[in-house]
């Protein structure tokens, strides 16, 4: 059975179109949106892959470090305060799989901003979007000298799984190739570059879920904006949220970082602090080594 989008994407304008679609709900927060429209076209496919995503719900996929993040900034000592915080997530460049057992696991590095270089605090939503999705090396990675450290937890099978993907590239000026090698109709989109592509954008999205959910559930100090993007992952998506009112009723119900929140609760709740937060989500875990993130290799290397 041939999938849908295996003949609308011959036309590779709309593919493009497509993409651009499902980016513009992550551009607007409308994360859920788009995380059904991918599962949605998963629904018709029967692998292995399509199998994984769909099993992969958006509470599955976790970040813990977050209360580290609010205790730098509260206790940032430079001239002028933190306005935004970056959270990249990154896979290491040219990664070789000697074996294909080894999982690889998808980092998350947290860079934070004054305004020295950017006037965060001054800029609306939109105008961050903006300037996020056109980054100016006047001001992009030029980060306060703070080691915060976010661990990601939830995605590293499916990022395994598409670092591993035979067909991560389609080019249609090939097509006869794949004609006479797959014995596919002349205008006919092979189904594991469809199955690749839709399985990265459900990958970034639940990545860009796991963060809108900690900052509308505990928010960050002054309601500081915070920009959400990736590098060498494929199909990276960009978007900037802002903390919103809510309260958290409840924490630590499952492993490394869970948070039940309700909104607009009538009675008040005590603040929930870096220092509770952490004292609530603590696990005592082997500490392992910390990699060194994609905006400090960056700019290590500049200063070389």
């Amino acid at each position: 059975m041939t999938h849908p989008l295996q003949t609308k994407w011959f036309d590779e304008a709309a593919e493009a179109e497509y993409l651009r679609q499902v980016e513009a709900f992550v551009h607007a927060g409308d994360l859920d949106i788009a995380a059904q429209r991918i599962l949605d076209e998963l629904e018709e496919m029967d692998t292995p892959l399509s199998n994984l995503c769909r099993e992969l719900d958006e509470d599955a996929v976790e970040l813990s470090g977050w209360a580290e993040i609010g205790d730098a900034i509260a206790q940032y000592e430079g001239e002028e305060p933190i306005t935004a915080v970056h959270i990249v997530m990154s896979n290491e460049e040219d990664l070789v799989f000697e074996d294909k057992n080894i999982t690889h696991h998808p980092d998350a590095e947290v860079v934070l901003y004054t305004d020295e270089y950017l006037p965060f605090s001054a800029m609306s939503r939109a105008e961050l979007l903006t300037a996020a999705l056109n980054p100016d090396p006047s001001w992009y990675g030029k980060s306060e000298d703070l080691e915060v450290y976010l661990e990601l937890n939830g995605l590293s099978e499916l990022n395994s799984a598409l670092l591993r993907h035979k067909r991560q590239y389609h080019f249609r000026d090939q097509q006869h190739v794949l004609d006479a090698a797959e014995g596919l109709a002349a205008d006919i989109i092979p189904l594991p570059y469809i199955e690749f592509r839709l399985c990265a954008m459900l990958r970034a999205i639940r990545f860009h879920q796991s963060v809108k959910s900690l900052l509308d559930g505990f928010g960050l100090s002054g309601k500081i904006p915070v920009i959400v993007g990736m590098h060498n992952m494929k199909i990276e998506f960009t978007s900037v949220y802002v903390p919103k009112e809510a309260k958290v009723v409840e924490a630590a119900k499952m492993p490394k970082l869970a948070v039940k929140i309700e909104r607009n609760m009538e009675e008040d709740t005590p603040e929930l602090t870096g220092a509770l937060l952490r004292q609530k989500l603590k696990e005592e875990e082997p500490v392992e080594e910390v990699k060194v993130g994609f905006f400090r290799r960056l700019f290590q290397r500049k200063a070389a």
